[in-house]
């Protein structure tokens, strides 16, 4: 009889956590021109709401509300968890909660802390503990997972098994759109927001649409757009600091050939019978640049990939010598946003070369630029037709 009522117990109580994983889902959607309050400017905060298990009259109803919520603020992900999360009078423990997968799940950040005597708290960077970054037309989301681990009792059995709960971050690309709400963000979600929002695709020859990497023969041109997406690319124009190509897709590997190097200047329409050069801006988040497929010699792989380091910076800013991009038409450097910045491509360019009067630093708050690298490749180049 015994083993028949514990059978009955464990049954109902994976019955309670089945139904949870299919409706459990903590979401937090908010603005960042408005406070981290629930309002009427379309912010909106929803939280896991584990049914409890009316199979069992036995098992005590303790919570009535959500057992697991979700805030967000500009810069941290908060999770608060109810101790008997799933509202069947099983206490889960602070031991049990974490934030993100097990390789996170030790650092501290990523741990519950108890908050009282009914409820545990977890507060992450946004970025921080796994955390995935999707950048949408209209949307910036951070998700990750809570993990409810199921602890060994006193004699080694337990009554749950492991739980995941998503949960994540929304925030709205119209409210990050104007610079007002860009000061209010903190540099680190801007900075991480624009990290993944860089890109690097081939193009086709009229530039409309991008072109999967295919089968290309030396000296084909290839077309490749570099461009920021970021919620606040209104503000933001874009650079290719440096291009290196490799054999592999480790941008240190040898042999490399640099492309662009010494901030900005195209190394490689220096070279004879190539066509390199950028092409004049269709706008100040984007560069597209055009060159001739090449191989390395004395190399048999034909497997190639271009690394670029991007950045972009206020688009006020005006082009100096660490930022700009520099064609080399024989036997001068021209920029192609016009001022004149590029004589140092002959030698070395750097911050002590800064022309004081096209430079407008000193206007700018050093958080203004971001950075990221992308890889292209590989782009499969064959010596003969």
């Amino acid at each position: 009889m015994r083993t028949s009522t514990m059978g009955f117990v464990v049954h109902s109580a994976s019955l309670a956590l089945l139904i949870a994983f299919a409706f459990g889902v903590a979401d937090a959607i908010r603005t960042l021109k408005d406070g981290p309050l629930i309002d009427a400017e379309g912010r909106e905060y929803k939280s896991a709401n584990f049914p409890t298990d009316a199979g069992d009259t036995r098992l005590p109803r303790l919570n009535v509300g959500p057992t697991v919520s979700v805030r967000c603020t500009d810069a941290s992900m908060i999770i608060v968890v109810k101790a008997d999360v799933y509202k069947n009078g099983l206490l889960v423990s602070a031991e049990e909660l974490s934030l993100g997968e097990s390789e996170h799940s030790q650092r501290s950040p990523c741990r519950a802390v108890a908050a009282g005597d009914s409820e545990y708290i977890i507060e992450a960077e946004l970025q921080d503990c796994g955390s995935t970054l999707t950048v949408s037309d209209d949307s910036v989301i951070y998700s990750n997972e809570l993990i409810i681990a199921a602890a060994a009792g006193s004699h080694g059995i337990t009554r749950r098994t492991r739980a995941v709960v998503p949960v994540s971050c929304h925030y709205l690309r119209r409210q990050l759109a104007s610079s007002t709400d860009q000061q209010q963000l903190a540099p680190s979600l801007l900075e991480n927001l624009s990290a993944a929002a860089f890109s690097l695709k081939l193009m086709t020859g009229d530039w409309r649409r991008e072109l999967l990497p295919r089968a290309l023969y030396i000296g084909d041109l290839l077309h490749l757009e570099a461009s920021y997406a970021g919620p606040d690319s209104g503000q933001r124009r874009l650079f290719i600091d440096s291009c290196v190509a490799t054999l592999s897709p480790d941008a240190t590997s040898d042999p490399r050939y640099y492309i662009i190097e010494n901030h900005g200047c195209l190394a490689d329409a220096t070279e004879e019978e190539s066509n390199a050069r950028f092409l004049p801006r269709r706008s100040a988040s984007s560069l597209q640049l055009q060159l001739n497929t090449f191989l390395f010699h004395n190399d048999s792989r034909n497997s190639i990939f271009i690394t670029c380091q991007l950045k972009v910076t206020s688009e006020m800013q005006m082009s100096n010598s660490i930022n700009k991009a520099c064609n080399y038409v024989h036997p001068r450097w021209v920029n192609v946003d016009s001022s004149d910045v590029c004589q140092c491509c002959a030698s070395v360019c750097s911050q002590s070369s800064l022309d004081y009067s096209t430079n407008l630093s000193g206007q700018i708050p050093e958080d203004s630029m971001a950075s990221g690298t992308v890889t292209l490749g590989p782009l499969m180049v064959s010596p003969i037709k």
